[in-house]
Parts: structure tokens; C-alpha cells; sequence
């Protein structure tokens, strides 16, 4: 690898710099219509009642960086997103976004990048996100091995905690959902050549796709208590494939000093687990 290459190249400390970032009405309708939310529940120009956009609109934030992700991208995935609200999105406002790695790491067969992201309204903090991208470094070509999630070391039936169920999300992920919520972009989440470059026999269905259901679960229970001032931490355990059918869920297991408490997860039909993770929000 030349110097030049490696200085491309994520590494831990490294400084991405700053992007401008404007939330348009074509990302709030792409976002609506490509998981199904009414689009009226947002609101216009002359509706501040309403969220003025979704809160799950910060997947776009990591967009755009140079030098975040790795140049040999075979079997990227998601591996973890965390995410912390401060004030709601504003649509058409010039927001600015800082963000920088602040670590690589191995996990298993896994080189992973941890970057963080911060979207700034002037000087004032509006959301700050945690990403952990994985990548296989030691393969370029061939196919990615994945398990059978059923027959994974220490796989276990998940366990439904105790608490108050809040009210699911349930969708059937297709194509046609996946090229209108990644805004018509050819991607290994859109398109099933570009998905075999990158190693996988069919279109993966993105995660900030699927987050997006379980956000979107969060802020249709809680309203302002999430898009201001939550938190969300979730884990992709398994992959989601076009057509399936899955279910975002959530149980609140304890209310301390006004903040809720909330385990999340998402399942497939056949119980499969694809996202597991917590969340918080004020009642």
C-alpha cells in the first residue's frame, strides 16, 4: 500500500473534517414512502405541531466523509449504530457536521471502523451518532460466508422482557422499497450485481433502513420524548433480505426519573433476530 493509499485509509484519531448538511422534502418523502409512514404526520410549512421530520433522518448524516470507510468495502455491513437527540431536524435548515474515527478494531474475521458523527445548528449540539461499519479485509473476491443464524455458537431463542409492550412495526421489505428509501442510488442494498461485487447473492437490505422501523417505532410512542433528548443503541445480528417480513419491537422495563427505558428488537417471521438493542426516551 502506497503513503498515499494508507493516509486514505481510516485509522483511529483521524479527523474527517466538517460537511454542510440540509434535511430536503425529496429525503423526508424518499424516507416516508420507502418505509411506509404516512407523510402527513411530518410537518409543513406552516404545521410546526408536527415533527418537522423525522428523527431517523440522521442515516443521512454520515454521508459524503472521505476517508471513513475502508477502499476494499467486500462484506461491509453494520454492526452497531448508537445515536443521541438533543433537537428535532428542521426541514431546509443549513445545519454543519463534524466527524472523525475514533477507532479501529478487529471483531472475529472483522476489521471495523468506529466513527462519530456530530450535526451542529451553529455552535448548538443537535444529534450525535456512533457508527460501527465492518469490513473484510482479508477477502476481495468469492462469495462472504455467513452462518446459518439458527446454528450460530450460543444462539439462544431471544427472551422478551418483562415491562409494557409499546405498539410494533411490521413490514415487507421489497426492492422497490429499498431503491426509494436509498434514494434511487445503486447500492449492494438496491441492486443485486452491485450486492455480488460485494460478496452477497442477494440485495441486502440496509440497516439504516431497518433502524429507521425501530426509530420510527420510538418517536410514534413517545413523540418529543425521543427526537428530544433519547438515545438509541442497537446491534445488527442478522441479515435482512428483500421480501422478508419483519417486526420492530419494544417492551419498556423501567421508568426512572422521568426517562423511560426501552429494550428493542427486530425479528423475521420465523424468530430470527436482526436487531437487538435499548433505548430511552423522557415520558
Amino acid at each position: 500500500m502506497s503513503e498515499a493509499q494508507a493516509s486514505h485509509e481510516p485509522y483511529a484519531g483521524k479527523e474527517l473534517g466538517e460537511l454542510p448538511f440540509i434535511c430536503t422534502t425529496n429525503m423526508v418523502d424518499n424516507y416516508c414512502e420507502g418505509i411506509a409512514v404516512d407523510r402527513a404526520r411530518y410537518a409543513g410549512p406552516t404545521d410546526w405541531e408536527k415533527p418537522v421530520a423525522p428523527a431517523m433522518i440522521v442515516g443521512e448524516m454520515d454521508f459524503g466523509f472521505d476517508g471513513a470507510r475502508f477502499d476494499n468495502a467486500f462484506g461491509n455491513l453494520w454492526m452497531r449504530q448508537e445515536w443521541e437527540f438533543f433537537h428535532p431536524i428542521v426541514q431546509g435548515r443549513d445545519y454543519r457536521r463534524a466527524s472523525r474515527v475514533l477507532d479501529v478494531y478487529e471483531w472475529r474475521n472483522r476489521s471495523v471502523v468506529k466513527q462519530e458523527v456530530s450535526v451542529y445548528d451553529g455552535d448548538k449540539l443537535v444529534v450525535r451518532g456512533i457508527h460501527h461499519q465492518s469490513f473484510l479485509l482479508n477477502q476481495s473476491s468469492g462469495k462472504v460466508a455467513l452462518r446459518d443464524p439458527k446454528k450460530k455458537e450460543g444462539v439462544r431463542k431471544f427472551d422478551v422482557p418483562e415491562g409494557e409492550p409499546i405498539q410494533s412495526i411490521d413490514r415487507t421489505v421489497d426492492l422497490e422499497m429499498c431503491g426509494v428509501f436509498f434514494h434511487g442510488r445503486r447500492s449492494y442494498h438496491t441492486d443485486k450485481q452491485a450486492s455480488e461485487e460485494l460478496g452477497f447473492e442477494e440485495v441486502v437490505v440496509g440497516g439504516k433502513m431497518t433502524m429507521a422501523m425501530i426509530g420510527q417505532m420510538l418517536e410514534q410512542h413517545f413523540g418529543k420524548g425521543y427526537y428530544e433528548g433519547g438515545t438509541l443503541d442497537v446491534k445488527f445480528t442478522n441479515i435482512v433480505w428483500p421480501d422478508d417480513h419483519v417486526t420492530a419491537k419494544g417492551v419498556i422495563t423501567k421508568e426512572e426519573a422521568g426517562r423511560a427505558h426501552v429494550t428493542v428488537w427486530m425479528e423475521k417471521d420465523d424468530g430470527t433476530v436482526v436487531i437487538v438493542g435499548k433505548a430511552t426516551a423522557a415520558k
